[in-house]
């Protein structure tokens, strides 16, 4: 988490700077199917709604379990205002309490995740914002190798929406084959996770955010992962040369050994979200929330920083 905080006063500022610049000009729209922190396109702004895009990205949890700390690179291209791909590579950090023979000291592991390509859709009708994202994931290794399942990972992803001045309600729903990181459009329940499932898995969630001022947005969910048929579950917590691990309390098999086999019951999870967004910045964003899961009785605070690079990529119009 250290590597990020250094930035977030340097980002809490661009919302306030944007607004400033813009207080005597029309305000622009931004696209509502735009992901937290403006990480797709702005098919509000003609420079901006076609050509090449580019972020990193930084997604940061942490819990009285532990920390994970993700950075993602990526990059791709709009072909049209609705219709685009990118592709990214994400390293991860975990700092567990679980060290090779002992829990006494924080044990640090840095390794690459999945490289992920996405293809991404955008349309606006009758009022209704509407987001589908389709992601596959490629494995570098085997699954004896934290961070990883091993296998290929494919995640659909729907975002819906409809704006009533200030208040945004929304809806997501996804099917995938597992749980798969998503960059394109984070949600705080699922930022950075401390754990990997490999198995059908639905998830949804419905909320609302506020605008309480230009840039700034208040948000709120409740979320529940489905699972069905067989399941696995990887820890990133314990690693497959540990020699300890938790109790497992509360259903948390990802805090009690590597690797967890078992039948739906081991990955479902179901609670509620809160976050505050900051997206005014031309260049980038900040989300800050918090995560309680009540199926597994925890409590995770997250941040999320995006530094995009699209309109460097694309040049001046």
């Amino acid at each position: 988490m250290r590597s990020i905080c250094a930035m977030v006063l340097a980002t809490l500022l661009l919302p306030s700077l944007s607004a400033a610049q813009t207080e005597n000009q029309p305000a622009a729209t931004p696209p509502t199917s735009a992901p937290p922190a403006g990480l797709a396109t702005s098919a509000s702004d003609g420079s901006e709604s076609q050509g090449w895009t580019g972020y990193v990205q930084f997604q940061g949890s942490s819990s009285t379990l532990g920390g994970v700390l993700n950075e993602a690179v990526s990059g791709g291209y709009d072909f049209t205002p609705h219709f685009g791909l990118s592709a990214g590579l994400p390293l991860f950090h975990v700092r567990s309490p679980f060290s090779i023979v002992t829990d006494k000291d924080w044990r640090w592991t840095t390794l690459l995740g999945e490289p992920w390509v996405d293809v991404h859709y955008t349309k606006i009708r009758s009022g209704i914002d509407f987001l589908s994202v389709l992601t596959g994931t490629i494995p570098l290794t085997n699954n004896l190798r934290t961070f990883t399942t091993g296998r290929f990972g494919v995640d659909w992803f729907n975002h819906l929406e409809h704006p009533y001045k200030k208040l945004t309600p929304f809806l997501n729903l996804g099917a995938s084959n597992g749980t798969i990181n998503r960059y394109l459009f984070p949600r705080p329940y699922s930022e950075a996770r401390p754990y990997q499932t490999l198995g059908f898995m639905s998830d949804f969630e419905g909320g609302a955010s506020y605008q309480i001022h230009r840039g700034y947005q208040l948000g709120v969910s409740g979320f529940a992962l489905v699972p069905a048929g067989p399941q696995k579950v990887f820890s990133r917590l314990v690693s497959p040369d540990s020699a300890i691990a938790g109790d497992g309390n509360h259903n948390r098999y990802f805090d009690s050994a590597f690797l967890t086999q078992g039948g739906s019951h081991i990955d479902e999870d179901y609670g509620f979200s809160g976050w505050l967004e900051l997206t005014g910045g031309r260049f980038g964003g900040l989300q800050i929330g918090y995560t309680r899961s009540e199926r597994y009785h925890l409590d995770i605070i997250t941040v999320m920083l995006n530094f995009r690079a699209t309109s460097l990529l694309r040049g001046p119009k």
